[in-house]
């Protein structure tokens, strides 16, 4: 299982992105292989006029000192992304 950001979208002057849990399971079968995989949000990430904002996916707010103990390094490759490679609407 693995939890990365997701694309980053440009609103404006607001960047949003998903953080997004993603797992890919394998399966060998003596004629063939299947697989089984998932990706679903785990939190969204907002920036708007140089300010971080996170929430769960129902739209609670989550305290940025809690976000970043339950995903570190996350908040900071936002931030890093949001004035790189994005994608704009």
């Amino acid at each position: 299982m693995k939890v990365e950001l997701d694309g980053i979208i440009h609103v404006g002057a607001v960047a949003i992105a998903a953080l997004a849990q993603s797992s890919v399971h394998c399966f060998g079968r003596p004629h063939g292989l299947s697989a089984h995989c998932t990706k679903k949000p785990v939190a969204i990430l907002i920036r708007r006029n140089d300010v971080t904002m996170t929430f769960e996916v129902d739209g609670a707010p989550i305290p940025l000192d809690a976000f970043e103990q339950r995903y570190p390094g996350q908040r900071a490759a936002f931030e890093r992304l949001v004035g790189g490679n994005t994608t704009s609407c």
